[in-house]
């Protein structure tokens, strides 16, 4: 595994989710087609995460972040402590959780996805404009596209696409995960055959 950087637990599923996504007629950059998530569906706990929802693309994760995955990652989380930040809707079931924010980063010519397995009560992720309290599983990615959804004039054309290779490797979606008890929150990331899990230390250290 090749690591890049940038800047106990109860599980919350007895069962992981297996088989992410199937992609059929998937085309990648350079060939000048699209390249698109949107064949990956949503499903009970499991959440897409859409490509006209990126807030940025930049060329590589950066100071603070770690990209995990061969051939230098396929997705980027935070390596530092998330600093807990508002609280859930007042007079919801949700008012006394916090939210701790933080980009998602995946490398846009690939899928990838970030599973919580573990955390020391209850968290759910929020990212892209995917519902609260909706997703402990998203899926982001590919968004590489030079072609129709990148082009004005044409029919297929996407307004806010991460169009353009010369804008960067990895694309970023604003978003972070809410926590009823801060601790160490056990993610699962993958891209295909590649498994990797990871500690996101959520209002406090990780051991």
């Amino acid at each position: 595994m090749t690591v890049l950087r940038w800047s106990d637990a109860l599980p919350l599923r007895l069962v992981r989710i297996v088989g992410v996504a199937v992609i059929v007629g998937v085309a990648f950059a350079c060939t000048g087609s699209t390249a698109d998530n949107q064949t990956v569906e949503d499903r009970p706990g499991h959440r897409v995460v859409e490509c006209v929802h990126v807030i940025d693309v930049v060329p590589d994760p950066g100071r603070g972040y770690t990209a995990y995955g061969a051939n230098g990652g396929f997705i980027a989380l935070p390596s530092g402590q998330l600093q807990l930040g508002r609280f859930g809707p007042e007079g919801s079931s949700y008012e006394d959780y916090r939210f701790a924010k933080f980009g998602l980063l995946v490398r846009r010519s690939q899928q990838a996805s970030l599973e919580i397995v573990k955390a020391p009560g209850d968290a759910f992720l929020e990212h892209g404009q995917v519902g609260f309290a909706s997703a402990d599983a998203l899926t982001a990615g590919p968004c590489d596209s030079d072609g129709p959804a990148c082009d004005v004039d044409s029919a297929e054309y996407v307004g806010g696409w991460p169009c353009g290779a010369d804008r960067g490797e990895w694309i970023v979606w604003a978003g972070g995960i809410w926590v009823n008890e801060p601790g160490c929150v056990e993610v699962l990331v993958s891209s295909g055959e590649e498994e990797i899990p990871v500690q996101l230390a959520v209002g406090t250290s990780c051991p």
